[in-house]
């Protein structure tokens, strides 16, 4: 047991099993590639769970199709099978890989929206009536009586298989506007035959899943209940499920033979932010908090714990029993070990990017990308890093996520790995995108703690990578991953004195400040990159960016609405900024993920001190703000925005220029990250695994 994390390390029984500490996965499915077209797992998808399970996860969730595959199926749900005793071979490889090393596996069928009667059908939206929240969800079927009882008799059915295959429990999905919670949610459920009305009606067809599932199970196997005390959804039957309903549901729950109380919160149409960065860690405890008052079993908290110490806060102080969450193992498979170990630095935590959700979720992807682990997709085919059969001496251009993630990847495989970074401190683009998203600071300090206990991955400051300084080094191999090329605006007016870059804040963060036109402006830039060079943190220059007029005056237009342009627009708005977003796409916030996007243009929208414009192009900057001209369905509109800073963040393009002069010199050269393909954080330290696998 961890002394830092006393209750997080310890055990806990739940049902007729006892959890080793009291962290569990929830489940997701993590798509093609995993799950083999015959509804079996691949290594690939073996690999991912024993991972987990070596790294000390006491329960891990994992969602299996109760349904038969029909042949030729392509759907981005692909679900190991758990529907009849053909299923019970590959479902006993799952929960062996698990019990291994100590885990518990449970079984979650996939009752969400969709659903089907037989094998041979197409799956669709069903609930308990026709009522959609969004247009873009549904349409739904309501279930007749004879709908009902195929539907329970493939949840028992599934749960019996489950335990035959030797997996540890069942969990009964009945949270994030699924089914059960269609029924169960007054904003959705208009039935007036015993299914319907009453609470105790609606929450009837839950209590017998549980009731049918315990008879069949026997008394002491796992049951647990993933479902959502809050609905935050409203239709025009009315508003969805509140917490003071939801003490009412967990007597019922109980009663039906319920062993542990998983909650989630809100639904997928929920509009509220749920599980983005913005979200604190620990919000939705107090969810947990009240069930906690009638409940007479454990209790998960999950959605926003990615902290050991926030998770440890919830448990003291009896908001929980147990912490669940997906997104803090995805990061770091060995996060519960590093707990019971007392070593909370050396956890790879999530930066909230929200990629995993976004890819698997959103677009039906399948679970590749990460911003801290590269070890996702074809590369878990491998349960370790393969190894090197020639040890190299490996350079690295570059301490960005791509440089870094080749770098720690290259030492472990066995190459003697030096990185050369050009400015003062690691970290690349980072270091300044840590100004605007906090979250970010969790990987520089994972990056210098890294560092530090690992020595034999050496880093030499200050000194930009050319292809002298390679031909004086002398490398086996080079991985370039200086990062992109700004990308600029030719318009006139963009040399002016008022115009500020994100590559000026980068210059000044390495030391090297921008060539500006106007003497105060040179030495303002030379002042803050030598203050900067000597001490600097994102925390101290979110601050300065947020009170000082300089280099951000009080009146600030933004070129640009994609991601870097949202996220110097947040920033300007919580600082009282008058805030003009200038777009040339048709939308703003076109890159930002999705789970953010809708929120990220609310905002904006909302905001008294925000204004934007779409299908904008700037024609020319003035000293006062900008000239553009908007493309609209009755024709060309000019525009005028008044500003005193004009801001241009545009993104970046390729920057292969060394690559290619090292290549052509013969050097054995990868390039990774924003210099080969400008993406996002989770791109960057993918591509640099990649790149040094391929040494």
């Amino acid at each position: 047991m961890g002394s830092q994390f006393p209750i997080l390390s310890s055990p806990i029984q739940v049902g007729g099993v006892v959890l080793k500490n009291r962290m569990m996965t929830t489940s997701m499915s993590p798509g093609v590639g995993y799950v083999d077209e015959n509804s079996r797992p691949t290594t690939r998808f073996l690999n991912y769970l024993e991972q987990r399970a070596a790294g000390q996860t006491a329960l891990i969730c994992q969602t299996v199709s109760p349904h038969e595959r029909p042949e030729g199926f392509r759907g981005h749900h692909r679900l190991p099978g758990a529907y009849d005793e053909s299923c019970l071979d590959h479902l006993g490889s799952m929960a062996r890989v698990v019990h291994d090393h100590g885990g518990l596996l449970v079984g979650q069928p996939y009752f969400v929206h969709e659903w089907k009667s037989t094998a041979q059908e197409e799956e669709t939206d069903w609930g308990p009536s026709d009522i959609s929240i969004l247009p873009m969800m549904g349409p739904f079927k309501a279930m007749t009586l004879e709908h009902i009882e195929i539907f329970k008799r493939q949840f028992v059915d599934c749960a019996v298989i489950l335990k035959d295959a030797g997996w540890d429990g069942v969990e009964v999905m009945a949270g994030v506007g699924g089914i059960l919670n269609r029924f169960l949610s007054p904003a959705t459920n208009n039935r007036t035959d015993r299914y319907g009305g009453s609470l105790e009606n609606r929450v009837r067809l839950t209590v017998e899943v549980i009731e049918e599932i315990r008879a069949a199970v026997g008394p002491d196997y796992p049951i647990l209940v993933r479902w959502s005390p809050v609905d935050y959804v409203k239709s025009p039957i009315g508003e969805g499920h509140t917490i003071e309903q939801a003490l009412e549901v967990v007597p019922y729950l109980e009663a039906a033979g319920a062993d542990l109380h998983n909650l989630a919160v809100g639904w997928h149409e929920t509009s509220i932010p749920l599980t983005t960065k913005q979200i604190a860690d620990g919000h939705w405890s107090w969810i947990s908090e009240k069930i906690k008052t009638v409940a007479t079993k454990p209790v998960v908290t999950a959605y926003r714990e990615t902290d050991p110490e926030v998770m440890e806060s919830v448990l003291r102080e009896g908001k929980a029993d147990v912490i669940g969450g997906l997104r803090y193992s995805i990061a770091d498979p060995a996060f519960p070990r590093k707990v019971m170990e007392d070593r909370p630095e050396d956890i790879a935590m999530c930066i909230c990017c929200n990629r995993c959700i976004d890819d698997v979720v959103s677009k039906g992807l399948p679970l590749e990308r990460c911003a801290v682990n590269p070890r996702l997709g074809a590369e878990l085919d491998e349960l370790e890093v393969p190894r090197t059969t020639s040890r190299k001496k490996v350079l690295v251009a570059g301490s960005g996520p791509a440089g870094l993630s080749a770098a720690f990847t290259a030492a472990e495989r066995g190459h003697d790995v030096v990185v050369y970074e050009a400015g003062p401190r690691v970290g690349g683009s980072t270091k300044m995108s840590a100004i605007f998203s906090p979250m970010h600071e969790r990987l520089l300090r994972y990056y210098r703690t890294k560092l530090a206990k690992h020595p034999e991955v050496k880093v030499v400051l200050r000194t930009p990578v050319t292809p002298e300084l390679v031909r004086r080094v002398k490398p086996d191999a080079v991985v370039v991953a200086i990062g992109g090329e700004p990308k600029g605006i030719d318009v006139p007016g963009a040399d002016g004195p008022n115009v500020v870059t994100s590559h000026d804040f980068l210059q000044m963060l390495n030391s090297t400040p921008p060539r500006k036109q106007r003497l105060l402006d040179r030495l303002l830039w030379t002042a803050g990159a030598t203050f900067l060079r000597f001490y600097y943190t994102p925390g101290f220059a979110r601050r300065v960016t947020r009170l000082s007029p300089w280099p951000l005056s009080r009146s600030l237009a933004i070129i640009g609405g994609g991601l870097p342009g949202c996220e110097l627009g947040e920033l300007a708005m919580h600082s009282g900024r008058t805030t003009t977003i200038v777009e040339e796409g048709k939308r703003i916030a076109y890159d930002v993920s999705a789970s953010e996007r809708f929120h990220v243009r609310k905002d904006f929208k909302e905001a008294a001190n925000v204004t934007t414009y779409q299908s904008t192009t700037v024609t020319r900057i003035t000293p006062d703000g900008l000239v553009g001209v908007q493309h609209g369905p009755e024709g060309e509109t000019e525009v005028r925005v008044s500003a005193r800073t004009v801001a241009v963040t545009l993104g970046f393009e390729a920057n292969r220029g060394l690559y290619e002069a090292l290549s052509a010199a013969g050097v054995e050269v990868h390039e990774a990250g924003d210099c080969a393909d400008p993406g996002r954080i989770a791109d960057a330290t993918k591509a640099g695994y990649r790149a040094a696998v391929a040494i």
